[in-house]
């Protein structure tokens, strides 16, 4: 009788294990707060191996992990090393989808996409689509105003 009772347990623990797999929120949540913490590689481990990264404004969409961690999260990164990414609205929700809207700030004090730093500080406004599957983004979709970008990081300094 005991080991019927341990083996319902084990697999009462096993199930719970399965079930307790990370929400869409929880992963999106963590993944921000690697950005917010300017880590790509510790942003890079909330995405699946084969994650799609689509950028409105650039139009093209980077494929696979380590593409996505150099090209897109560290670019951003080195570009503006104080960077917030914050949500500013609650998020919608589709099964295995979120949506938010979002505000990105910082100083522009790195390279970005091959111009030099203007030291500008940058605040602009978007929207993300994340798809998370297995606990892991396996694709993300931004869409902003990129010529509000353009527009603050060619201001002039009083």
């Amino acid at each position: 009788m005991k080991s019927i009772q341990l083996a319902v347990f084990s697999l009462a623990l096993i199930s719970s294990g399965v079930m307790a797999e990370a929400s869409p929120q929880s992963v999106v949540s963590s993944y921000m707060a690697a950005w917010n913490a300017h880590s790509a590689s510790q942003a890079a481990r909330y995405l699946a191996n084969d994650v799609v990264y689509y950028d409105a404004a650039t139009g093209s969409p980077v494929k696979g992990k380590e593409k996505a961690e150099k090209e897109v999260i560290g670019a951003f990164i080195r570009a503006v090393p104080d960077l917030q990414w914050k949500m500013t609205s609650q998020p919608v929700y589709n099964q295995d989808t979120i949506a938010f809207q979002w505000q990105f700030s910082g100083k522009n004090s790195g390279e970005w996409a091959g111009a030099p730093a203007t030291n500008n500080d940058i605040k602009f406004e978007g929207v993300s689509f994340i798809k998370v599957v297995d606990g892991k983004i396996a694709w993300q979709g931004d869409y902003y105003d990129s010529k509000k970008l353009e527009a603050e990081l060619q201001k002039a300094k009083p």
